[in-house]
Formats: C-alpha cells, structure tokens, sequence
C-alpha cells in the first residue's frame, strides 16, 4: 500500500514539474509577412464611372428639381456675369493668336481737288495746259490704292506670353464658370431636399398628433372608470404638446 502511494506521489511530481515547465516557456513570436499589394478596385469594383463627368440633369432624377436648378442658372446674375468674361477671354485668346500672323493692310481713296478761280493756283490752272491743247480738268479727280503688309518677329517672346496669359485667363474663367454651376447645384438641391424632408416629417408629426390625441380621449374615459390615474392623462397631454410644438417649429 505504501509502495503504491510512493508511485502516486511520484506521478503527480512529475505532473506537476510539467506544468511548471510549460509556464515558464514564454509564447512563440510568429513572424508574419505583410502584404503591401494595391487592390485593383474598391470592394471588388468594375465600375469605371467618374461621377465627376456626370452631369447634373442625369444624376437627379426628380424633373421638378431639374426644373429648379434650370432657372436658378438662367436667372443667375453672377453666373450670367461670369459667362461674359468667359466670352471675353475666349475673344483675347484668338485676338492674341491672330498676332502671330502677318497683318496685310489694303485701302483706297477717291477725292476731287476744285481750287478757286480767283486764287493764284485756279488762275494758274485756267491759264496754262496740263497737256499741249488740252485744258486743266475742274475739277481735278484723284485716286489712291495701296496695301501694307507687316509680319512681327517675336524675339522677345512677348507674342507668346501674351497668347499664354490669355489661355490661363480663359482656363481660369472656365474654371471659375464650372465651380460656380457646381456650388449652385450643390445648394440648390441640398435646400430641395431638406424640404423634402420637412415635410416628410412634418407628415409623421400630425400622425402622431392625432393617435396621441386618440390615445388621450381613451385614457380620459379610461380615468373617468377610475382604471387609471391623473398621471397618464398627463403623460399623454405632454406627448400631444410635445409634438405639436415641434409642428409649429418645422411650420
């Protein structure tokens, strides 16, 4: 019996040292290898739509929006403005451009020259020939035709950067023009559709009016056969003002 006690003993001290020995073994480090490849599209994507290069009129679908954002655009003193300068700077684009090309001047003139009869020039005139037997013409007709052709060289480059100021101030009108569509669209909308969502809720609130209203008789009748208390009728007259408070506020 002794003997077999020992050999327990001795089990349990070798169980025992086991265990100590497992915990004072520290945990493992496991290297792991990060992974630095780009997906290709987000959440497994196709789609290669810019929503920049969307259109307005096709993103919304509600045609009395469409309608709205319509006239706001038309009727836009600022946007009308800017369009102007848009013109202009497309005008100063070809304007500059045009530099670079030779300028050809062509021009004609007519007069008629009569001098007096009583001046020293007309008495000349009557009295001498402009041709032997032929008289002086009275009055003397006179034409004139010539051209002019000039060709700038641009040496300086002032031609050339005064065509590309014009470009940037045409890109940048453009630029401007597209940011102020974009800024009206943006408000115009977003106004539209927090009204939309105003009267959405403003739609619940008399609902709820009306069952807190139903809710408060039944409770009225309901205290009248002293099966309730003062307390819920309370409770439910302040749920009726509650909300018809937040009715006035969304009116």
């Amino acid at each position: 019996m002794t003997t077999h006690r020992k050999k327990i003993a001795i089990y349990c001290g070798l169980i025992g040292l086991s265990f100590m020995y497992t915990a004072c073994l520290g945990p493992s480090i496991i290297k792991r290898t990060e992974n630095k490849t780009v997906p290709a599209s987000y959440n497994t994507s196709k789609d290669t739509l810019n929503t920049a290069r969307v259109k307005w009129k096709t993103f919304f679908k509600d045609q009395n929006l469409i309608a709205l954002i319509d006239t706001a655009l038309k009727n836009n003193q600022e946007l009308n403005i800017m369009m102007q300068e848009i013109s202009i700077a497309k005008n100063d684009v070809r304007a500059k451009k045009g530099a670079y090309m030779p300028n050809l001047e062509v021009g004609i003139e007519a007069g008629l020259d009569k001098s007096s009869s009583y001046t020293i020039k007309g008495a000349n005139e009557e009295a001498n020939d402009i041709v032997s037997g032929q008289k002086n013409p009275s009055p003397l007709s006179n034409y004139i035709a010539g051209a002019n052709i000039s060709w700038e060289i641009d040496i300086w480059k002032k031609l050339r950067n005064a065509k590309k100021a014009a470009v940037f101030r045409y890109l940048a009108s453009m630029d401007g023009k597209n940011f102020m569509v974009t800024h009206l669209v943006a408000e115009i909308s977003n106004s539209y559709y927090e009204l939309l969502a105003l009267d959405n809720q403003l739609e619940i609130l008399k609902q709820n009016i009306e069952l807190y209203q139903s809710s408060l008789e039944i409770v009225k009748l309901e205290k009248s056969a002293a099966r309730v208390t003062e307390l819920a009728v309370r409770r439910f007259e302040a749920e009726v003002l509650k909300n018809q408070s937040r009715q006035f506020y969304i009116e």
